[in-house]
């Protein structure tokens, strides 16, 4: 025992970096058991994919942090960088040089944010809030609407799957597979702990922040370029900010400025999990690497429960964070006595001080309790196993994704439907099957219904161009499928125009699907009737 109280003493700076990888890994672990479609390794790729541009703009933050500082303009040069890209990409410039300039331009705001801190003394949470109101502003200065971003390049970056070798076949294009950009936050992420682990601006860069972020002193006087490396620093943070832009732009493929509303604090919250002090001076990269993953694992969890809004998000982190910080407290304090002690001859405690240690402990120990209170409420009531999954009522779990009743898909089609569209699932199980006919019937099937609902011939015509417009007979629309959340619906449609059938399957709560797919769901579904029970 006293073996491991002095190595967990002597290695306390790995203490919150190693809660945070247990902390991850356990409610991954806890997810799969109640929710198996969370066994699929692909559901586990798919949280760093769906959060590239938060780890990429993570490691930046880290470094800024790690110096004592802050940047609160990150969310800012984000939306910024995706509207000047679809902005510029609208107007003709080719791909490979919005790339380049977008990144420039992070990097010019990120440097005048450090000069300004540098050598003018503001506090970096006023000159970088300051950043944020000037790269939002400038969003909506450029454009009030989204802009699509209908680049082939642009898009190719978003929608390449590259398949994982040994757990993918080739042949058939199936299996696990990783996106471009989680391969592009990758690079970043070795890169990162690289320049700050084995080079010197690294070095320099925990000098500065170290002893709670006040020995920024000592490094000038040892020689170190300490104006030259925080003012790279911010540069370095300008230049993730606006690389995260991309990657967000890439995934949604359009460019707004409400865009990463807010993810200033979600980026100083996975940075915060992921092991490093908000004081400075201590802190790893590749924690940030986990930080991100609690942040992605609590927003798989609240998709698959499918009861519960997308703020428990916030309330989670917003929690977490608080419990870290709390750690970390606790943890620079203990090491300040430690100092003081080594000093000067031990001597006993105060009882006053004795009392506010087992006080400050209950209340991390309560805070934990809270944590788990709250995560295990967020999850059904018991384990629900594949196989029951399979034998389950709707009534019975969250819900039972049905199979595609596509042998009646296939007699409305024979039977001269141009049009037939199904979707499943939903909180409520529903399985609906529409046909629209060249005459302008629509028929609906819920299984225990029928409905039906007459249009004209042309606005079956109009429906019919519409989706050819957006591409549906070429390749750029193609299948994707993965297990649905509780809230989330699975589709089918197939259309017939002149001597040409598609069928495409999706399934919505994700952007695997191509951007147009959801256009002409959303064509289809503003002209079929509605069952009073359906969402």
């Amino acid at each position: 025992m006293r073996r491991i109280a002095a190595f967990v003493s002597n290695n306390q700076r790995f203490i919150p970096l190693a809660a945070t990888a247990v902390l991850a890994l356990v409610a991954y672990g806890v997810g799969a058991a109640f929710y198996p479609a969370m066994r699929d390794f692909q559901v586990f790729l798919n949280i760093f994919r769906n959060n590239a541009h938060l780890l990429i703009s993570g490691i930046g933050m880290t470094f800024v942090i790690l110096t004592g500082g802050i940047d609160l303009s990150v969310s800012g040069v984000m939306a910024l960088t995706t509207v000047s890209a679809a902005a510029l990409l609208r107007a003709g410039w080719d791909a490979w040089a919005v790339i380049p300039l977008v990144l420039l331009m992070g990097m010019t705001l990120g440097a005048l944010m450090g000069y300004v801190i540098t050598y003018m003394k503001v506090q970096p949470f006023i000159a970088t809030l300051a950043g944020l109101w000037f790269a939002r502003g400038m969003c909506y200065f450029i454009s009030d609407d989204a802009i699509p971003i209908n680049d082939r390049t642009f898009r190719i970056l978003g929608q390449t799957r590259i398949l994982i070798p040994g757990l993918a076949d080739p042949v058939a294009k199936t299996g696990n597979w990783v996106s471009i950009m989680m391969v592009v936050a990758s690079v970043v992420l070795v890169l990162g702990m690289y320049l700050a682990h084995y080079r010197r601006f690294g070095r320099t860069v925990y000098a500065i922040g170290g002893y709670e972020g006040r020995n920024e002193q000592s490094a000038r006087l040892m020689g170190l370029p300490v104006n030259t490396t925080k003012v790279l620093v911010y540069t370095m943070n300008g230049f993730c900010s606006a690389l995260a832009g991309i990657a967000l732009g890439v995934f949604v493929l359009s460019g707004h400025g409400s865009y990463a509303y807010a993810a200033e604090l979600d980026v100083i919250a996975s940075v915060v999990m992921g092991g490093t002090a908000l004081s400075g001076g201590q802190g790893y990269v590749f924690g940030t690497l986990f930080g991100v993953l609690i942040f992605g694992v609590t927003q798989t969890l609240i998709q698959f429960n499918g009861t519960l809004s997308s703020w428990w998000t916030r309330i989670v982190i917003g929690v977490l964070t608080l419990l870290f910080i709390g750690v970390q407290s606790l943890l620079a304090a203990r090491k300040s006595r430690r100092r003081e002690t080594e000093a000067v001859e031990a001597v006993p405690l105060p009882a006053a001080v004795r009392r506010r240690r087992v006080l400050l402990y209950g209340a991390g120990v309560v805070l934990v309790v809270a944590v788990a209170a709250v995560i295990v409420s967020m999850l059904p009531a018991t384990p629900t196993s594949v196989a029951s999954t399979r034998t389950a009522t709707p009534k019975a779990s969250a819900c039972e994704l049905r199979p595609f009743r596509q042998e009646l898909a296939g007699e409305m089609a024979n039977s001269g439907a141009v049009v037939v569209y199904e979707r499943n699932g939903g909180p409520r199980c529903i399985d609906e099957v529409y046909a629209i006919y060249a005459d302008g019937r629509i028929v609906g099937d819920d299984g225990e219904r029928k409905i039906e609902k007459q249009v004209t011939p042309a606005d079956v015509e109009i429906l019919l161009a519409g989706i050819r417009d957006l591409g549906w007979f070429t390749d750029e629309m193609y299948n994707t499928w993965h297990t649905p959340c509780g809230q989330c619906y699975g589709y089918y449609l197939t259309v017939t125009d002149q001597d040409r059938v598609k069928t495409v399957r999706g399934v919505d709560g994700g952007t695997d699907a191509p951007s147009d797919y959801w256009q002409v769901m959303s064509l289809v579904k503003a002209i079929v009737p509605r069952f009073e029970t359906a969402q």
